[in-house]
């Protein structure tokens, strides 16, 4: 439904490459959804419904109501979405209780991956570190004498001593040459010398999550989130906090840190 012109329409305004796939891969979501169906003001409605049932997330929803909407005006279509308050969307935060037993779920698994779980999951919690980079440290950039993930000389995180102490247990039990740091070792003949992806993390998550009783619904971000409202709690200054989690710009931590 006039994809293609949409694509160099995109184009056009000046979008990164990567916005503009990302623009197409969510236009083509909906009408994989409308599929025969008419677009109309009825089945419009009805995929909003289908947004909010498929996605807790108002930031979320309101993300691809925001790219419908461009397309919608591309195609000369009357009808705009109203975007989603988000003011009431507080971030998801687990009690000390929930976290730590979240964690104690690796223990239970004592072979190879059950170790690598463990130094994950400690390490992306008390590090800050989003999934996306967390996934390409490799062996090399770990200081065992400081106990310091180094990115560059002037730029490097200090482990803390329990996330060392499983991250020291996994190392010592790797034998392979795999340069990075989380490997893939349930598909190693398919993936050799190759770092886990950000879905297998998400998945890893949801996996010891589904553990818990009651069942807790776990991802990358409520551990960040997690980790913020701790800081807090500890009395940790704003700067502190932007620097614990790494953000990038000044606005996006505000903002953030107002929620938590």
């Amino acid at each position: 439904m006039k994809i293609k012109e949409y694509k160099q329409f995109l184009h056009s305004l000046g979008l990164k490459p990567t916005t503009v796939k990302n623009y197409i891969w969510n236009i083509e979501q909906f009408l994989a959804w409308l599929g025969e169906k008419t677009m109309n003001e009825e089945n419009l409605k009805k995929y909003f419904d289908y947004l909010l049932k498929k996605y807790p997330r108002v930031a979320t929803i309101n993300l691809r109501l925001s790219i419908l909407n461009n397309y919608l005006k591309f195609l000369s279509q009357r009808w705009h979405y109203t975007l989603l308050s988000n003011q009431s969307e507080l971030p998801i935060i687990l009690t000390p209780e929930q976290l730590q037993e979240f964690l104690n779920q690796t223990d239970k698994n004592k072979t190879l991956i059950g170790r690598r779980d463990k130094a994950l999951l400690e390490l992306l919690y008390s590090t800050g570190l989003k999934v996306g980079k967390i996934i390409k440290i490799k062996i090399n950039q770990v200081d065992t004498i400081k106990k310091q993930i180094i990115f560059s000389p002037k730029n490097y995180i200090d482990i803390k001593a329990t996330a060392w102490f499983y991250l020291e247990k996994y190392l010592n039990k790797r034998i392979d040459d795999n340069p990075w740091l989380f490997i893939n070792f349930d598909r190693a003949q398919k993936s050799a010398d190759s770092h886990l992806s950000v879905r297998s993390v998400e998945r890893t998550i949801d996996r010891y999550a589904k553990k818990l009783q009651p069942v807790l619904r776990i991802n990358p971000q409520i551990l960040r989130n997690t980790l913020a409202h701790s800081l807090k709690q500890e009395g940790a200054q704003k700067e502190q906090i932007k620097k614990a989690l790494h953000f990038q710009t000044k606005i996006g931590a505000n903002n953030y840190l107002k929620r938590v």
